[in-house]
């Protein structure tokens, strides 16, 4: 009793944020419809003979469009990636700004994954239905220190499988349950790596100091000399210096009607973020649950939290990424994941179809045919948008 009552006040001065899923309130289902949210929404079924990140890098860097205003400020549209595992299935998705992105993302996408189907959604959810008897847990992946530290990413040293078989099999969970990872970005300027307008706090400076050692000490302070491992983190640093980057946003949610379930599963797959942990800069993604030591706001919190991710609303999190950091967080994989329920394509472009397979008529959603993991369902506006010959020449034109 003692002990119990101990726990309990510790808990009540304990603000140290945590996963605990929570109702929502909520009368009816949230629901969120394209209608509902600016931009296009498009579903990407993969291929799975691609190249995976190094094909997604390719993608990012084809889309690293970058516009100002006259006085230099960034004007860039907002677009997001997400995987969702939804009706029991593992699903890509990527949410376009505009239509004109939206044109361009189906091109790149089938440049740089060959066979792989890409088609708007327009009509069913734009985002998981959450239902009122739902517990709801997320978080927000931080980077640990300043963006110039680079993460582990698919070209350097030590990165050998895709993190990517990981994170998707910690978002298995019950049919009835979702889970999502949203990653939001924008074209960040080449000049991100300068520092402030007075060129303090850049790449180069921080590379430099790295190289004159540590400061060690507060009474009697000395200076350490650099190490082997200082002298690669300042040389990795310095050839971050001008690549194409972008701004990103990265939030983890999970649902589900068993309260447990749903911790466990934001907590699992925040975590397996953390596999993106770069030991020679020392830089990772860290996990901050939504959370509120009283219910009632962090049920609101977590509302807010869900509303943003549906939206795809942006906020400025100080948060960068090269074109092959974010390929690693934010990629169409291939067959090197292991991961079952996984919504794979099976059938090459120009394949004739099945006179017994399944067929898209336009009237049901995609996400209702019945592909499992060996007969696959074919969607016929989407198989005949990548079979036109005019569409394919436009396609190897690059336009």
């Amino acid at each position: 009793m003692f002990r119990s009552s101990l726990r309990s006040l510790g808990s009540l001065f304990d603000n140290s944020p945590r996963y605990t899923a929570t109702q929502l309130g909520l009368e009816d289902p949230l629901e969120t419809h394209p209608e509902d949210v600016p931009g296009v929404l498009l579903r990407i079924r993969p291929y799975k003979e691609n190249q995976g990140i190094v094909d997604g890098a390719g993608l990012l860097q084809s889309v690293h469009d970058v516009t100002t205003n006259f006085r230099g400020k960034n004007t860039s549209d907002y677009h997001s990636f997400e995987v969702w595992f939804d009706e029991g299935k593992i699903k890509f998705y990527m949410h376009a700004a505009t239509e004109a992105a939206a044109d361009k993302f189906r091109r790149r996408v089938g440049n740089n994954y060959a066979n792989s189907e890409v088609f708007p959604v327009d009509h069913g959810h734009a985002f998981p239905c959450i239902g009122p008897d739902e517990y709801v847990a997320g978080a927000w992946l931080e980077m640990e220190k300043l963006p110039y530290y680079p993460i582990r990413q698919h070209n350097s040293e030590g990165f050998e499988t895709d993190p990517y078989g990981e994170i998707t099999s910690e978002m298995l969970t019950l049919d009835e349950s979702t889970v999502v990872t949203q990653a939001i970005f924008r074209p960040a300027k080449r000049s991100w790596t300068d520092g402030d307008r007075f060129k303090h706090n850049s790449v180069d400076e921080l590379a430099h100091a790295l190289r004159q050692g540590t400061s060690t000490g507060w009474l009697n302070p000395r200076t350490r000399p650099a190490s082997e491992k200082d002298k690669r983190a300042a040389k990795t640093i310095e050839q971050q210096r001008s690549k194409q980057a972008f701004h990103v946003n990265i939030r983890v949610l999970a649902a589900s009607s068993d309260q447990d379930e749903a911790e466990a599963r934001a907590r699992g797959v925040a975590g397996m973020f953390r596999k993106y942990y770069n030991a020679i800069t020392e830089q990772g993604l860290d996990d901050t649950p939504v959370w509120h030591r009283r219910r009632g706001k962090r049920a609101a919190r977590l509302r807010r939290f869900l509303e943003r991710m549906s939206d795809r609303e942006w906020i400025d999190r100080d948060m960068i990424m090269t074109v092959d950091e974010l390929a690693g967080v934010a990629h169409i994989p291939n067959a090197e994941i292991e991961t079952p329920k996984i919504d794979w394509r099976y059938t090459q472009r120009g394949d004739r179809i099945p006179a017994d397979s399944e067929r898209y008529d336009g009237k049901s959603s995609p996400d209702d045919s019945s592909v499992d993991d060996r007969q696959t369902g074919v969607l016929d506006e989407a198989v005949d948008r990548f079979q036109r010959p005019e569409q394919n020449k436009e396609d190897a034109d690059g336009s």
